[in-house]
């Protein structure tokens, strides 16, 4: 016995052995997180100590899982109780009740079998004549398998509960659109108003014209926040996500349908169908999918989201032509965005332009560039293709004033940093070269 002094090997190996008798590991689950001092897990960590305390056993080891379903064993503390066991670190283990472990039948096989595998002895809380016989057994799996049914017929009451809520127009989940906030009260939709002022402007621009890239680039220009009340952050994806959004109508989602909603709407019914008819009018269904190996149908625009009309300070966007079976990409001024009118016949071939901007990156006999010599000499080693495509890391804006035919080119502080270590960076909007 441990308590009996001995010298002998045989003696050493017994007292070791009742010390690893003597130690056990906790393993506590909670579905939820809640903002609370005393949370379930720490209940149950509790309750096991304290039992395990009776018996005169040490705690080695807590597992707690908080925040995770019973669905799966693909939890982080339980998959590092199991790491444990196969390692043989853990030879007891003791949880406040079976289904902390599991809901699932399947799942609770498993783990029997694991502990069964490897000499782990299992003692449950709220169960004290639980064992490893016959008998046992049986009563587990009848526990396993009500805790399976009880976890199923939650989740159907849940499912009826939430076609009731959407029957109501009640929100259920998910994220909070862009426009509204919740109600702290009821967790329903409840308008923005400086949000909603943005998703008017939004609307209206686009059922003017405005393309969803032109609109990205205008929120960006004008550094409005998004929901998370970061600037710079829309895209023309994003923007197209919000114009097809019909909560901004009163609706909410009910599957592949919609239903009337209880929030109040931001968006008229006649100016959302104008832009999804616009939208619709671009898109077209019958041009054949492209072969990945299709390089010749891709657009590459190296300052997209980059370039400034110099006349009205808004975005320009690609613009594709065809003369027969050759095509020319040019940046064109057709936004509508602020309520102005397009440029008329402001437009640069792409192509010239992106090549412009290299070559004047590149210019090592300019006394007048800004552009650090270092930088200038490795851009003068690269080829045609690696310019453009470096082109995007480089250039922070580019403004063109089709009048004066003068591009002003903006460096991003980072590209020309590596260039000066220890002097000044270059002063952000200095024209370097001039058309």
């Amino acid at each position: 016995m441990a308590e009996r002094e001995s010298n002998d090997n045989s003696g050493a190996s017994e007292a070791e052995g009742s010390d690893q008798k003597l130690a056990a590991a906790i393993y506590a689950r909670q579905s939820r997180v809640r903002d609370v001092a005393y949370s379930s897990c720490q209940s149950q960590i509790d309750m096991c100590r304290e039992l395990a305390a009776s018996r005169g056993w040490s705690i080695t080891q807590v597992y707690s899982d908080e925040g995770h379903s019973s669905e799966t064993l693909d939890r982080p503390q339980m998959s590092r109780l199991i790491a444990s066991i196969e390692t043989g670190d853990v030879r007891r283990l003791v949880v406040y009740s079976l289904d902390r472990l599991t809901r699932r039948m399947l799942h609770f096989q498993e783990l029997l079998k694991l502990f069964e595998r490897h000499s782990v002895t299992l003692t449950v809380v709220n169960d004290p004549s639980f064992s490893d016989n016959a008998t046992g057994r049986l009563m587990a799996n009848i526990i396993a398998a009500a805790n399976e049914f009880q976890l199923d017929l939650t989740k159907e009451r849940m499912a009826d509960m939430r076609a009731a809520y959407k029957r109501d127009g009640k929100r259920v989940a998910g994220r909070v659109p862009f426009g509204y906030q919740t109600d702290p009260a009821t967790k329903q939709l409840v308008v923005n108003e400086e949000q909603a002022c943005r998703v008017h402007d939004f609307f209206a621009l686009a059922a003017g014209g405005s393309r969803p890239s032109d609109l990205a680039g205008l929120a960006n220009l004008q550094r409005w926040p998004d929901q998370k009340g970061e600037p710079g952050k829309w895209t023309a994806r994003r923007i197209l996500k919000l114009l097809n959004n019909r909560v901004y109508i009163g609706e909410i989602r009910n599957g592949g349908s919609a239903l009337p909603g209880a929030h109040q709407a931001i968006v008229s019914i006649t100016v959302f169908n104008e832009v999804q008819n616009l939208l619709a009018s671009r898109r077209t269904s019958e041009t054949k999918p492209r072969k990945k190996t299709d390089l010749s149908s891709r657009v590459h625009s190296y300052l997209s989201g980059k370039l400034i009309c110099g006349q009205c300070n808004r975005p320009m966007s690609t613009s594709i032509s065809h003369r027969g079976p050759v095509r020319y990409i040019y940046y064109r001024c057709r936004s509508d965005s602020g309520g102005k009118p397009r440029c008329p016949g402001v437009n640069v071939g792409a192509y010239w332009l992106e090549q412009f901007i290299a070559s004047a990156i590149a210019d090592i006999d300019d006394p007048k560039s800004a552009i650090p010599i270092a930088m200038r000499e490795q851009w003068c080693q690269l080829d045609e293709r690696q310019r453009q495509k470096r082109l995007p890391q480089t250039i922070l804006r580019v403004i063109y004033t089709h009048s004066t035919g003068q591009v002003t080119i903006e460096i991003k502080p980072e590209a020309v940093a590596e260039f000066e270590p220890n002097e000044t960076q270059t002063e952000e909007g200095k024209p370097i070269s001039e058309n």
